[in-house]
């Protein structure tokens, strides 16, 4: 008895580990994940103030009241990147589709009415010139901003979605050290070689498509981490079970198996995964992983 104590309790020491660090690890997962969208938002959302203002500093000849606007749209960006520095994607959804889209679109409404003054304004001849070129300067600029900002944001998002495959090679390695059967999971680090890496080249060699491309690599990553974690709770699940089912805890495991199966359902190749999907294939893996650390608490008491 005092054998099988003593390996439940290091199979439990073991557990708590790398249960814990599919908590770490997802919740490092979720923000690594949506500090990139906030990113990509912050970045495009800044080149459409800068043309804004650049248009503002172009037309003040025509109408002094537009400088007033800049201070809001500065004001809106400031705001906007201390939602993102905290995840808030709620209030910086809400802020974003209220104050500051309000604001521009004030803002453009007033640069419009200036432009439709040009004509009549008091102008020189070499004056409109100058902001007719300027204009198209401008254009040309926002043009570039987002081009740059497209490549500076997939270039991050396919090293961040290589850099899976290297951290899934690791925990598998780090599982099999201690006994655990890795085979499922392998076989979703092999999928991930064979569909996901040439995805994430897509991501880097991507020119007006970006968007797309990023998409598909992105549905197609979260696809292979479900996969991965179901794999994972499933060598967990495999190297408790038969003691479980001895000490009568048939039900527990009935439960737990119901659970993975249950996001089996949500982890579907090609689906076009929104934030709620992917918040509830979260939820129910981490719960099933803390179900089964409590049930190997259980067993660990058993062998007392």
């Amino acid at each position: 008895m005092k054998q099988k104590y003593f390996m439940l309790t290091a199979s439990f020491f073991i557990f708590s580990i790398v249960a814990s660090a599919i908590v770490i690890a997802e919740d490092e997962k979720i923000s690594d994940s949506k500090r990139n969208d906030f990113n990509a938002r912050l970045s495009h959302i800044n080149c459409k103030i800068q043309l804004t203002e650049k248009q503002i500093d172009l037309l003040t000849k025509i109408n002094n009241n537009l400088s007033s606007y800049k201070d809001n749209l500065d004001s809106d960006y400031k705001k906007l990147q201390e939602f993102a520095s905290t995840l808030n994607h709620k209030e910086f959804n809400n802020y974003f589709t209220t104050t500051f889209k309000n604001n521009l679109k004030n803002a453009a409404m007033e640069i419009n009415q200036a432009k439709k003054d040009f004509r009549k304004s008091n102008l020189t001849k070499d004056e409109k010139s100058t902001l007719k070129d300027g204009h198209k300067e401008s254009i040309s600029e926002y043009s570039d901003c987002i081009n740059k900002a497209d490549k500076e944001v997939s270039d991050a998002r396919a090293g961040y979605l290589n850099s899976w495959i290297n951290r899934w090679s690791n925990i598998i390695a780090k599982m099999k050290e201690n006994g655990y059967d890795t085979s499922e999971m392998e076989s979703v680090v092999s999928n991930a070689q064979t569909k996901l890496l040439p995805a994430i080249e897509a991501i880097k060699g991507a020119t007006g498509n970006r968007k797309n491309v990023m998409g598909t690599a992105r549905n197609l990553h979260l696809y292979l981490w479900a996969r991965f974690e179901i794999a994972r709770l499933n060598s967990y699940l495999k190297s408790i079970e038969d003691d479980a089912i001895d000490n009568k805890y048939q039900t527990e495991i009935n439960v737990i198996k119901g659970k993975i199966n249950s996001v089996s359902t949500l982890a579907v190749e090609g689906k076009i995964y929104g934030p709620n999907d992917f918040e509830a294939v979260w939820k129910v893996i981490r719960d099933s992983a803390q179900m089964l650390k409590e049930l190997n608490k259980k067993l660990a008491g058993k062998g007392e």
